[in-house]
């Protein structure tokens, strides 16, 4: 009996000592997709506006739904670089390559709940389009360096 107590006590600290090794590599499986926009200074204003009122949204519920893992971001560069220039960073963050796909998939019908009418989620994207001089995503990983 003492043996099976010992050995069940054994088993236990060795799934909660795997368990926190796997919970701290799960951070690292995590696909950040960061887009970059080029954007003229006249229609600076305006990207904001739409990000705020048509995108944010969108972002909050696919959070919501467990699509993505914090928040989304808008970055904008303090001081400008020569190479790349980029006036706006968005920055998300998916749990995995399955969560990315998951998001492809729900991304018009997400959009038309919260906008009905309104075209899904090419809509607010063409309106970016038209005002953005530039733009291209990268999406990257973070490697464990312990």
């Amino acid at each position: 009996m003492r043996s099976l107590v010992k050995l069940s006590l054994f088993a236990l600290i060795l799934f909660i000592g795997v368990s926190a090794a796997n919970s701290a590599e799960d951070r690292y499986i995590y696909v950040i997709e960061e887009s970059f926009y080029v954007v003229k200074p006249e229609n600076q204003e305006k990207f904001v506006q739409v990000y705020k009122e048509k995108l944010m949204p969108f972002w909050n519920e696919m959070q919501k739904r467990g699509i993505i893992v914090g928040e989304y971001r808008l970055y904008s560069q303090r001081l400008h670089t020569l190479d790349p220039l980029w006036t706006y960073k968005t920055v998300v963050a998916f749990p995995n390559y399955a969560a990315v796909d998951k998001w492809l998939e729900l991304r018009d019908k997400v959009y038309d709940q919260l906008f009905p009418g309104e075209g899904g989620y090419k809509a607010p994207r063409k309106e970016i389009d038209a005002i953005t001089d530039s733009h291209w995503d990268e999406f990257i990983r973070e490697i464990p360096m312990k």
